[in-house]
């Protein structure tokens, strides 16, 4: 009987033993060294690891680091209100010809701007001749032609339109002129025929302000504005 017991008391210790193994676990001689590197050593997988966490980690230009607020976005142009004598001028616009608007003129200058160089950028004479004057239009084919002749093209990317300011205006007889100042970022690069860079330079984002001088006749039904002059600063 006292042999069973002895018997039954090693078994339970086996059995205490094997449960308290499988919890706290059995030690290896490295328990010390699990959580420290070795820092004249490190090891490669650590580089590893680390790129496959920055995978999911995307990057955006100039992005802040504060959150953003639910507040209303933005536009993306800059619309500079006119003062003085600029603004009396679009008021006397605006007297004779009621369905001139400022604001409405300078979404309508944006766009013709977009459409104008994307245009040029294409060779699209047919866009060009709906918004530009006749004379405009002749110096902007002189240059597609010489253009064409030496066998380059020119890719334009419109990055942005930064600002845009109604910086004169004008009414004379029955002929409105409005002269708006546009800054942009543009990327614009003339390629050869053989597809070789010749001017410009793909990753370069150039901050670009031009003058550009639209005209209308008031007394005319036609509501559209023409290029009349460009200039760059």
């Amino acid at each position: 009987m006292a042999n069973f017991d002895l018997i039954l008391l090693a078994l339970i210790a086996i059995f205490i033993f094997l449960r308290l193994r499988n919890v706290l676990g059995s030690k290896d001689g490295n328990e010390d060294n699990r959580n420290h590197r070795d820092i004249f050593n490190p090891d490669p997988m650590d580089d590893q690891r680390n790129e496959n966490a920055n995978d999911n980690v995307i990057h955006l230009p100039n992005s802040q680091q504060e959150p953003v607020q639910n507040e209303q976005v933005a536009e993306d142009i800059n619309e500079i209100e006119p003062v003085g004598p600029v603004q009396r001028a679009l008021a006397d616009i605006m007297a004779v010809d009621a369905s001139f608007d400022q604001h409405g003129f300078v979404d309508g200058a944006r766009v013709a701007f977009e459409m104008i160089i994307t245009a040029f950028a294409e060779n699209d004479r047919e866009t060009l001749k709906n918004l530009l004057t006749p004379d405009v239009y002749s110096n902007f084919e002189s240059a597609l032609e010489a253009r064409v002749a030496a066998g380059e093209t020119l890719e334009t990317t419109l990055v942005g339109v930064n600002s845009l300011e109604i910086t004169d205006a004008v009414l004379e007889e029955n002929v409105a002129e409005v002269t708006v100042r546009i800054v942009s970022e543009q990327v614009n690069v003339t390629k050869d025929s053989d597809g070789e860079v010749v001017d410009g330079d793909s990753n370069y984002i150039d901050t670009i302000t031009d003058i550009w001088t639209f005209e209308r006749d008031i007394a005319s039904s036609s509501p559209n504005w023409f290029l009349k002059a460009t200039s760059t600063e």
